[in-house]
């Protein structure tokens, strides 16, 4: 990396002794992974912030945006980890999706883990916020309509919101994976906005060391601004 530390600095958004809360940006890999030759990684700018750096609990997908937790010690991550493995953290995300997707629901479709084959349960309810519907012809439609999605997931498995609502038949613009090749490019094209649109808006738990009740917020990226604007979305999380 060329960059100035300054510039590529993780924003924090909460942090006492034993845990920071981090603004994870879209783009950005947590952790050097043998597929990707990215150099820059979460940790590494972590590790550039730190003298002795909070390291993540829990995953962000790459192209996703928003807020992560991070410990400082081997335990207080022993304990974070518990609550989020026994569903007592609360997780919300913000997606923009195709189509006007229903006021609100629940996807319980059961999801395979690419590894090892196995299915296990996964809960994705998910209430629509806004809608949009531009004057932009979409294949053989006259206009092109999209949604403001909040998703609180129950589980945690692998691209579990990308591929829960991308089966409902609302795929997430910009999902490279399980979504619409053409609503992305033709997002791209008319709008100017590029990247998975997809991001976690808030955390919120019982701090595992001293009980307080935390809810930590990170403001919406960029990407997210230049389509609220475009769209006429007056709404933050």
């Amino acid at each position: 990396m060329t960059e100035d530390v300054e510039e590529t600095a993780i924003s924090i958004l909460w942090m006492d002794e034993h845990y920071a809360f981090l603004n994870k940006p879209e783009g950005v890999l947590i952790h050097r992974s043998l597929f990707s030759p990215d150099r820059d990684t979460l940790v590494k700018r972590l590790y550039h912030q730190f003298e002795k750096p909070p390291l993540p609990v829990h995953r962000l997908d790459r192209p996703v945006s928003g807020v992560l937790a991070a410990s400082f010690t081997s335990e207080a991550a022993a304990l974070l980890s518990a609550q989020f493995r026994e569903g007592l953290i609360q997780k919300t995300y913000w997606a923009v999706v195709r189509g006007h997707i229903p006021d609100e629901g629940c996807i319980e479709t059961p999801l395979k883990n690419y590894e090892t084959g196995a299915v296990k349960e996964a809960v994705t309810p998910y209430r629509r916020l806004l809608t949009a519907e531009k004057s932009v012809p979409s294949r053989k439609y006259p206009s092109s309509r999209y949604s403001l999605v909040e998703v609180k997931p129950k589980t945690g498995r692998f691209h579990q919101i990308r591929r829960h609502l991308a089966g409902l038949g609302y795929p997430i613009v910009g999902d490279t994976s399980h979504g619409d090749t053409f609503c992305n490019h033709h997002f791209v094209e008319h709008f100017g906005v590029e990247g998975l649109m997809l991001h976690a808006c808030r955390l919120e738990l019982t701090h595992p060391v001293t009980g307080e009740s935390l809810s930590v917020l990170s403001p919406l990226a960029q990407r997210f601004l230049d389509v609220f604007y475009q769209f006429s979305w007056e709404i933050y999380p």
